[in-house]
């Protein structure tokens, strides 16, 4: 009596683990084909982007001498960043890490980035004189798409965090508020 008990209870084990191998087997495999459905092409390039205005041959000429030095700041600036994260990451090697250190590395390293967004403005705004009135509403637009991809932008320009609520990486809910003494 007391084997058959156990003889049902090793089935029934056996039986709820393959439902639940095959329930994340299933899930994974519904997961990976909405992926694969919804894939979306990668970011327009400045070349599509340029094409997509209609630029007449001084535009193009007149964007095409903004490019390269726009190229040589974007890549001293990234070359500083790396460096900067090299050299943060070389603290945080350390036995005892010092924390005002790598606070200091950290602010380098925002300050560097801020760098390197203003440099993105300060050339998509020249990009800008160049073009017509109705070419430049369209470079906005276009640019908006290019930079505000779904997975970081709501409709708004606003961030948007992770793919729902609760998932992801994002804000959360803010620091948290002490209670209160009675």
């Amino acid at each position: 009596m007391k084997r058959s008990w156990l003889l049902y209870l090793v089935i029934f084990s056996l039986a709820l683990n393959l439902g639940t191998i095959g329930a994340f087997a299933y899930l994974r495999y519904q997961d990976r084909h909405t992926v694969v459905g919804k894939e979306e092409p990668g970011p327009m390039g400045l070349r599509e982007l340029w094409l997509a205005l209609h630029l007449d041959p001084e535009q193009r000429q007149a964007l095409r001498r903004l490019a390269p030095e726009h190229r040589g700041q974007v890549a001293q600036i990234r070359q500083g960043l790396i460096g900067k994260r090299q050299e943060l990451f070389e603290l945080l090697k350390g036995e005892n890490p010092d924390w005002r250190a790598i606070q200091g590395k950290i602010k380098e390293i925002s300050a560097q980035q801020g760098r390197l967004e203003e440099e993105v403005v300060r050339f998509l705004l020249e990009c800008r004189k160049h073009l017509r009135p109705e070419q430049q509403a369209a470079f906005i637009g276009l640019v908006e798409r290019r930079l505000c991809r779904p997975w970081n932008c709501a409709p708004m320009g606003r961030p948007h965090w992770g793919r729902g609520q609760g998932r992801g990486m994002g804000p959360g809910p803010g620091p948290a508020t002490p209670p209160k003494s009675p």
